[in-house]
């Protein structure tokens, strides 16, 4: 799977000709990386990566602890509230697809 790199240092061709290969994502940062969609999660979801308790978890780790309703992936600071489940339950719904590719490791290309 590759993902265009759009985590800033401007555009041109850097911005058009460098892609990620992610593979089993042991080398991506779950907040800090763009690895799904265009913007990464610490800024599409601000508020539940201000909760988290572990901002430098790895996309394999967290998923190896389960990011599903419950799963113990999620560990916060204080109780969610409403609101912020609400926003827990959207991110979740984005990474039901997600597939990790074991034995392919993480490159820029």
């Amino acid at each position: 799977m590759f993902l265009n790199f759009l985590g800033g240092v401007g555009g041109g061709w850097f911005h058009e000709g460098v892609s990620r290969l992610v593979g089993d994502r042991a080398d991506t940062l779950f907040w800090h990386d763009v690895w799904l969609g265009a913007v990464p999660f610490c800024v599409r979801f601000r508020r539940l990566f201000e909760l988290a308790v572990d901002k430098s978890i790895t996309v394999a780790h967290m998923f190896s602890r389960e990011w599903e309703d419950g799963g113990e992936g999620w560990r916060w600071r204080r109780r969610l509230w409403v609101w912020e489940e609400e926003m827990l339950g959207e991110c979740i719904i984005l990474l039901r697809n997600v597939c990790l590719q074991i034995n392919v490791t993480d490159t820029w290309k």
